[in-house]
């Protein structure tokens, strides 16, 4: 899926209007749904669904926003890198 780009002024529009409106996990997510968009918009699609799929899990209804406590992918990452 591909978006037509938008303004700079449009973006920050849009962005205001989370931030004014919205809070915690909830505004963090519209903000990264907006910001997807964009790069979309800019041919970075393909890009955007990688990062889509890899945080899918910090957007499911049941997590709390801001997550608290142990990271299990971070942990995961440091025991493969000190491997």
């Amino acid at each position: 899926m591909t978006s037509a780009p938008i303004s700079p002024e449009d973006f920050a529009a849009r962005a205001r209007i989370i931030a004014e409106t919205m809070s915690g996990h909830a505004a963090h997510h519209a903000l990264d749904i907006l910001t997807n968009d964009v790069l979309r918009g800019l041919g970075y699609g393909d890009g955007i669904d990688v990062f889509e799929r890899a945080v899918s899990h910090w957007h499911a209804a049941a997590d709390s926003y801001p997550y608290r406590g142990p990271c299990p992918d971070c942990e995961a990452a440091e025991k493969r890198e000190a491997a």
